[in-house]
C-alpha cells in the first residue's frame, strides 16, 4: 500500500453488520425463504440489537430487503424489474469501465489479474459458486477504479439487486464461458488503457448476462409447468 495513502476508516458496528449481511446475500447464503430478525442476528454476531436493525433498514431502503410482520426478507424482483435494472446497468457500466481503465494503476491491475486468474481456475473446475465469488472480486476491482465514487456505489447496488439470480445463470457452462471471455477482454482493455474496448466488453458481458437470465427463467418456468 502507498504510504502516503490514508488508511481506510474503521467501520462502526452498523457498517460491519451491513457488510456482513450484504456479503451473505451476494453469496446466496440468504434465500428468499429466510427471515432476518434483528434480535436473532444480534445474538449470532454478539452485538446489540440497534445497529442490526439500522443495517436491515439500510438494506431495505436500498431495495434489497422487504419488511414483514416477522422480520425482513429478500425482495423478490419481477422479470420486468430485472429488465429495467439491466437497462440502467447498460447505460452506466460501459461508461464507468471506460473511465476506470484510464485511471487504472498497478495495484488495481494486479487485483484485477488476481481475480481473473481465480475465475479461470473456478471455471476450469466447473465450480459455479467459486466462479461467482471470483467474478464478483473481478467486478469489484475494476468498478472501484472508477473516478466517480457515486457512480461506483450506484453500480454496486444495482448489481446486488440481481445477485440472487446470478448463481442460477452461472451454473450454465455456456454462459460461464462467455463470462470468462468478457473477463479476459475487460482485463486486456484495462492493461491497454483502451476505453472503447472496455466499453464494448462490458456491453457484451451485460447482453450475455441478460440473455442467460431469461433463458434460465424460461427453463425454471417449464420445469414448474411440467
Amino acid at each position: 500500500m502507498n504510504k502516503n495513502q490514508p488508511a481506510a476508516p474503521k467501520l462502526n458496528i452498523r457498517q460491519q453488520v451491513y457488510k456482513h449481511l450484504r456479503s451473505r446475500m451476494r453469496s446466496g447464503d440468504i434465500s428468499y425463504d429466510d427471515r432476518l430478525v434483528d434480535h436473532e442476528i444480534a445474538a449470532e454476531l454478539q452485538v446489540s440489537r440497534m445497529p442490526v436493525r439500522e443495517a436491515l433498514l439500510q438494506l431495505t431502503n436500498e431495495g434489497l430487503l422487504e419488511g414483514t410482520s416477522r422480520g425482513f426478507m429478500l425482495r423478490r424482483f419481477t422479470p420486468a424489474d430485472i429488465a429495467q435494472i439491466f437497462e440502467i446497468r447498460m447505460l452506466l457500466e460501459p461508461e464507468a469501465a471506460a473511465a476506470a481503465c484510464l485511471q487504472a494503476n498497478l495495484e488495481g491491475l494486479a487485483l484485477m489479474n488476481k481475480a481473473a486468474n481465480a475465475s479461470e481456475k473456478a471455471h476450469a473446475a466447473a465450480d459455479p459458486m467459486q466462479y461467482m465469488i471470483a467474478n464478483d472480486a473481478f467486478r469489484e476491482s475494476w468498478i472501484s477504479l472508477c473516478p466517480n465514487p457515486h457512480l461506483s456505489t450506484m453500480i454496486f447496488r444495482l448489481s446486488d439487486h440481481v445477485e440472487a439470480v446470478r448463481l442460477a445463470t452461472l451454473r450454465d457452462t455456456r454462459y460461464r464461458e462467455l463470462s470468462m471471455q468478457a473477463t479476459r477482454g475487460i482485463l486486456q482493455s484495462f492493461l491497454d488503457k483502451d476505453p472503447e474496448q472496455a466499453r464494448e466488453h462490458v456491453r457484451t458481458n451485460l447482453r450475455h448476462a441478460s440473455m442467460s437470465y431469461y433463458a434460465t427463467l424460461d427453463e425454471m418456468l417449464e420445469r414448474q409447468a411440467g
